[in-house]
């Protein structure tokens, strides 16, 4: 269900590769904005159908292909797109897998894309300077008014911790489990034996399948880690200041929230919850 640039597009390669797996492939996107009636056995019926034949509309599907299988598709702007309501009423037993990244290096790796993929206009000056106008200078940085819609949402998404508390109304704790991209990076394979065990998967090593990149990651497949890429450009020590401090108080409510909840799947490598 998330987050954006947090490596989704990587965990999901790597599931892909489990025998025991099927991918949708590439994002879903069924539940973005999406609030249909759902308060009756019929309307539950009906919005699980349709959001099956939304998944599985160009592929074939008989039972032998689906016995024994977990099914996972990935979107990852879910997170603060979807109404977790909608979601738990189509699939109530479905387990929810959450790739965070450290919020500011999310912020600036998205902006980025912004710059680099879309080209849109809202991401034509530096980050520098966005976020001048963006954040307030305040101890407690808050955000302007007049800011941008999409600018916005690229900053609000990494306040983790609030958007976590949706899903956890409408989701048991057991439902959810939450890996760090960093922790993803530095050992992919316990990771890895995390989410099987998670998602009740038959054990499968991944040391069989996986090689060294020429970046010095663990890949399986095609991967979009295949090419260590430039790093963004540093925001000046005030901008960087300035962001930390505007998800600071989301960090100490996420690190509580994670704790009593139980949610953390991998504690080695330990998460970057500082």
């Amino acid at each position: 269900i998330g987050v954006q640039k947090a490596g989704t597009g990587e965990l999901q390669t790597w599931l892909n590769a489990h025998p025991h797996m099927l991918v949708h492939g590439g994002e879903a996107h069924f539940f973005d904005r999406l609030q249909p009636p759902c308060h009756t056995p019929k309307q539950q019926a009906s919005l699980r159908l349709r959001y099956a034949r939304f998944l599985w509309r160009r592929h074939r599907l008989d039972s032998k292909a689906v016995t024994g299988i977990t099914f996972f598709e990935k979107t990852p702007a879910y997170f603060d797109m979807a109404e977790p309501r909608v979601v738990a009423c189509a699939v109530p037993d479905a387990k929810l897998l959450l790739m965070l990244r450290m919020p500011v290096a999310r912020a600036i790796s998205a902006y980025r894309m912004c710059q680099e993929e879309l080209n849109a206009r809202w991401c034509t000056r530096s980050f520098d300077a966005v976020l001048a106008h963006a954040l307030s200078s305040d101890q407690t940085p808050r955000l302007s008014p007049t800011l941008q819609r999409q600018m916005r949402r690229l900053l609000l998404m990494g306040q983790y911790a609030e958007h976590l508390h949706r899903w956890l109304v409408h989701f048991r704790p057991e439902q959810l489990g939450v890996i760090w991209v960093e922790q993803f990076k530095r050992d992919p394979f316990k990771c890895m034996d995390a989410m099987q065990r998670f998602l009740a998967l038959p054990s499968f090593d991944y040391r069989k399948i996986a090689t060294r990149n020429a970046a010095g990651y663990w890949v399986v497949g095609k991967s979009k880690s295949s090419v260590r890429r430039a790093s963004a450009t540093a925001l000046t020590h005030r901008a960087n200041k300035t962001l930390h401090a505007f998800y600071e108080q989301s960090q100490h409510r996420l690190r509580t929230m994670l704790a009593q909840s139980n949610l953390t799947l991998v504690f080695e490598p330990p998460p970057p919850l500082r």
